[in-house]
């Protein structure tokens, strides 16, 4: 309780912080709003790959039934809650970009380079398009938090590089949609 006050009254006081509250996106929500909308998102997602590893039986130590879906629908839920905490926390304090930015181009094959740059890349103003370092840090600590808390099978160290890979990799995707279909 104590730490939670501390934590509260220390963004509270700091300017960097109220000032990364700028709105965002086309609704214009704050980063708070949209962070409590991704989080939604997220359980929804990690109670379907909950139910995935299930059918898969991933990790095995945790058994079938109720039980072995709560354990692997919490360690998905608690991964993405990490990957987007550590994405939106950075992305605030760095005054990074959260949404998608469509190619201003229409030329089929920019607008895939776009969508695949923009995926490791953030847009910035003066056509600056620096290294997504939240982005790439959120997935990568996510990754490896599951894989520390998971019981072990293997290499955690690759485990953990390989889904952080792959988070990456389903952005990318997601950005291809947004490029495209959108």
């Amino acid at each position: 309780m104590l730490l939670a006050i501390v934590v509260s009254m220390s963004l509270a006081l700091s300017p960097s912080w109220i000032h990364a509250q700028v709105r965002v996106g086309r609704d214009s929500s704050t980063r708070l709003n949209r962070f409590g909308r991704d989080m939604v998102y997220g359980t929804g997602m990690g109670l379907l790959y909950g139910e995935i590893d299930q059918l898969r039986n991933d990790p095995p130590q945790w058994g079938s039934g109720w039980d072995g879906y709560r354990h692997r629908a919490m360690s998905d839920i608690g991964e993405f809650a990490i990957q987007e905490g550590t994405t939106e926390a950075l992305a605030a304090v760095w005054h990074r970009p959260l949404d998608y930015q469509r190619c201003p181009c229409h030329d089929y094959n920019d607008r895939f380079r776009w969508a695949l740059w923009n995926s490791v890349t953030d847009p910035m103003p003066h056509d600056q398009h620096p290294i997504a370092w939240p982005r790439i840090a959120g997935a990568y600590t996510g990754s490896f938090a599951q894989a520390y808390w998971r019981p072990v099978t293997g290499d955690r160290a690759r485990t953990a590089v390989l889904n952080g890979t792959l988070s990456l990799a389903i952005g990318a995707g997601i950005d291809l949609f947004h490029e495209f279909i959108r």
